[in-house]
């Protein structure tokens, strides 16, 4: 065959495995040992191990200086302009300088964003979007979908769970799905579930949830505190019990708008829940502009949950009565003498014959006697149960 330049030789777009390459091997001493060839498969898997300032796959545009090169055995680095950026281990993608312990291990040292996801979608879609999915063939109650855990140091220089956000399953039964979703802390070295929302419910350290909002605790002093800081004189730290028929329906007289319950167990052999006490609101009126409301207390009286004190717009009602209106003032009797001298009240009276008793030991009584009512006439105004 005539001689040829390489320029004129067919161009050859698609190399196999076994196509051959003219190599020259520079171990061999004698010049006609050096001419040999080599596979093309065999060329590309004997790629020299590189370093992160002269990687051994590299791109001329980057001066060489950025490209892949082999750390160790099994490891497959990345360099940006000598610099190394991170590597293919046995155990994963690491990005940073340190010893991977996962699929995904970053490390850093400063204190700038470590991962950043970025959508520049206009549209309503969510996005950006992360999905942890766990794909099980058996799915079932109690099944932990995934956890975000943040881990530190403690003084003795191991590491701790300090927090967690924990997704799982409560019924996995198609079509009526539960999910379940617990923010957990550490406290006195263990973490557990400080908030848990589990379907509909929210508990707060309370693991089964049972209302809208479900608060357990194991404690004696203070299950709920409700601070405010405000320097006003105004009401603040409210709470607000509202009821409502609707959006935009009116309510109605006699609506019973909000209880609290004191709720205990009896002494059963299988105890029972009981509700000892309870305080009920409700409207008494519910006419536009002349609204009037009610209050009831009520305790159980020999197993019934009885109402001991009403309080109405203008009535008032004690130990089960109807409650009724305001006592009118009564008028204080003005008692004068024309001559001698009226006696004093005291709080001890003597008469010596019953059945004959003098003038004096009756004027005494009777003066003692109204010394008392006008005593209970003004206690009673006193405390609004009589007009003044």
């Amino acid at each position: 065959m005539a001689d040829q330049k390489i320029t004129d030789l067919a161009e050859l777009t698609a190399p196999a495995a076994a196509d051959l390459l003219p190599i020259v091997d520079s171990s061999e001493a004698v010049n006609a040992n050096k001419n040999k060839r080599i596979q093309y498969s065999v060329f590309l898997r004997n790629l020299p191990a590189g370093t992160v300032g002269a990687p051994s796959l590299a791109w001329t545009d980057d001066a060489g200086v950025t490209g892949l090169y082999r750390t160790a055995a099994n490891e497959t680095a990345f360099a940006n302009n000598s610099t190394f950026i991170g590597k293919f281990t046995t155990a994963g993608l690491q990005l940073g300088t340190g010893t991977a312990a996962a699929q995904l291990h970053l490390f850093s040292t400063d204190t700038t964003d470590q991962v950043i996801i970025e959508n520049s979608d206009a549209g309503l879609d969510t996005a950006p979007d992360l999905v942890l999915y766990r794909n099980s063939a058996s799915p079932a109650a109690n099944d932990n979908l995934g956890t975000v855990i943040f881990r530190g140091e403690n003084s003795g220089g191991t590491t701790h769970e300090y927090a967690e956000v924990t997704a799982g399953i409560s019924d996995p039964a198609d079509g009526a799905e539960v999910g379940i979703l617990d923010l957990m802390s550490s406290a006195s070295g263990t973490t557990a579930s400080r908030l848990r929302l589990r379907g509909e419910f929210v508990g707060l350290h309370e693991g089964n949830p049972q209302h809208p909002l479900h608060v357990g605790t194991t404690l004696t002093s203070t299950a709920v505190n409700v601070k405010a800081v405000v320097d006003d004189a105004a009401s603040a730290a409210d709470l607000t019990l509202l009821h409502l028929r609707g959006a935009s329906t009116a309510g109605q007289d006699d609506d019973v708008l909000s209880s609290v319950f004191f709720r205990g167990h009896n002494d059963a052999g299988t105890p029972a829940e009981v509700d000892y006490a309870a305080i009920e609101g409700s409207i008494a009126d519910a006419s536009d502009a002349t609204e009037d409301g009610k209050l009831k207390f009520q305790v159980q009286t020999a197993g019934t949950l009885t109402t001991q004190l009403e309080i109405n717009a203008d009535t008032i009602g004690f130990f089960g009565a109807t409650a009724a209106a305001q006592v009118a003032a009564i008028t204080d009797i003005t008692t004068t003498a024309t001559t001698g001298s009226l006696p004093t009240a005291s709080d001890t009276n003597t008469i010596a014959d019953a059945a004959a008793p003098t003038n004096a030991e009756l004027l005494q009584y009777c003066v003692t006697l109204e010394a008392k009512v006008e005593a209970l006439i003004d206690a009673m105004q006193a405390h609004g149960l009589m007009a003044t």
